[in-house]
């Protein structure tokens, strides 16, 4: 009898699950049956229910289902569990965000008999090899791997140290799943523009403790920013990258580095190995106050296209105080400024209803958009993760209350304060919406994406 992990994932936006893919590398490399249940609820095609996953996992006879959850969707994966409890007898595991936020949470839901602590590649091939003996009394001491009932800590995590040590994702996981192939599913940021844009990534960490961000909490987990940030040398990166668009032809690749720009020699050395060797348009994201005029000239002329950016809050005080973003307003402009001279669009992520924000920091969230013109700009409304310092603070002066299980998402208020009551709220993101993120804004984007689509892939 061979170990069988069967991975399971919620997702009404993005298809592809970067962890569950290089997890499921590692397994195979070392001889373990992978599958993968997909729970969709993506706006205008038809949801799958809890019982319809819990039945599809069952189908696949695992001797391990591996949960991965966000904050967002831990609900909707102890419904899943609920449903495949009573027919499984095999191990249920529980990793991702939310379970290396919220451990002790997540433990202590009836049919979890694992919680992963961290990164998931080593703690999964033993508890998957352990699988097989059918014992479900008698765990082995897993680093990163804690058990229904164990006094182990949950401080004990293990992460991937060396990123050339192990495999790089395994794409063939999600093209073997359903019914439709990789290059037709609802898969990255650009499908909606009917683009088939195939995420890539060329290390993994983030030395930014923004204090709205689990980020924060990871490196402190992780045993710092030395330990937690890793990068792939440039040759490598590229082989990967390569080996994958080779077997698959997208045409647009998205970089899904938190901070692509951050080590500026890397940057270079990497575009003047991908113009030659790759050369599909491709987008990032980074912060605007790590990009330089010379930077950005060589991402433009190896194929950059978009920059996402994080400006969170037009109000410098603000920024720097309460999200510990230390990043002045003229340096946001020159940044933007700088894209745009090479003719690269910038997307924006702007966050409301943060704690101690009021109506005027709201107006200079909209006032700093408009002074750099993004090509859009996306509004989320915040949510006190986990374990993060700006939800502790929250919690502290009585800004916010856990929201219902139902309600975890970036377009409900967390806070409702007399500053800023939770409907002003709501109808400032719907102004800005209305503003940069309109039908009309988004298609026009699209359009010329298109059009960059077409004239490259000629």
């Amino acid at each position: 009898m061979r170990p069988n992990v069967v991975f399971c994932f919620h997702t009404n936006d993005h298809e592809y699950n970067m962890g569950i893919g290089f997890i499921s590398a590692f397994l195979k490399q070392n001889g373990i049956d992978v599958g993968i249940v997909i729970y969709r609820e993506i706006a205008g095609k038809q949801s799958d229910t809890p019982e319809d996953i819990a039945r599809l996992i069952i189908e696949k006879r695992p001797t391990v289902a591996a949960f991965s959850v966000l904050t967002f969707n831990w609900h909707r994966m102890k419904r899943v569990i609920a449903h495949l409890r009573p027919q499984f007898d095999g191990l249920i595991v529980v990793g991702g965000y939310h379970a290396i936020l919220a451990p002790e949470e997540v433990i202590s839901f009836p049919g979890v008999d694992a919680v992963c602590t961290g990164e998931g590649e080593m703690p999964l091939k033993e508890l998957a090899e352990h699988s097989i003996k059918g014992d479900q009394k008698n765990f082995p001491a897993i680093t990163g791997m804690v058990f229904k009932g164990e006094s182990a800590s949950f401080e004990k995590r293990w992460l991937v140290e060396n990123l050339a040590e192990y495999p790089y994702m395994d794409y063939d996981l999600f093209d073997s799943e359903g019914k439709t192939r990789f290059s037709e599913k609802y898969m990255g940021a650009l499908s909606a523009a009917g683009i088939f844009s195939f995420p890539v990534i060329t290390g993994r960490g983030c030395p930014y403790q923004c204090t709205y961000c689990c980020n924060s909490v990871l490196i402190n987990a992780y045993g710092g920013v030395k330990r937690f940030l890793r990068k792939y040398d440039p040759a490598s990166a590229v082989a990967h990258i390569k080996g994958a668009i080779k077997k698959y032809h997208p045409q647009f690749l998205e970089f899904l580095d938190e901070t692509f720009t951050l080590n500026r020699t890397w940057v270079r050395d990497f575009c003047s190995l991908y113009k030659t060797e790759i050369g599909l348009p491709f987008s990032i994201m980074s912060r605007i106050d790590t990009v330089d005029d010379q930077t950005v000239a060589v991402l433009a002329e190896s194929g950059l296209k978009v920059v996402f950016f994080g400006l969170e809050s037009g109000d410098e005080a603000y920024r720097m105080h309460y999200l510990k973003r230390i990043m002045y307003d003229k340096t946001i402009k020159e940044g933007a400024r700088l894209l745009k001279k090479y003719g690269i669009m910038i997307v924006t992520f702007n966050m409301f209803g943060m704690p101690f924000e009021t109506k005027e920091t709201i107006r200079k969230t909209h006032e700093l958009n408009e002074a750099i013109q993004p090509d859009a700009a996306m509004p989320f409304i915040y949510q006190p993760f986990p374990g993060t310092q700006l939800s502790s603070l929250a919690y502290e002066h009585n800004m916010a209350t856990p929201p219902p299980e139902d309600r975890w998402d970036y377009c409900t208020p967390s806070l409702d304060t007399p500053e800023l009551p939770a409907a002003y709220v709501v109808e400032a993101v719907e102004e800005f919406r209305r503003r940069f993120t309109s039908p009309q804004v988004v298609q026009n984007l699209y359009h010329k994406l298109r059009n960059i689509v077409r004239q490259c892939n000629r």
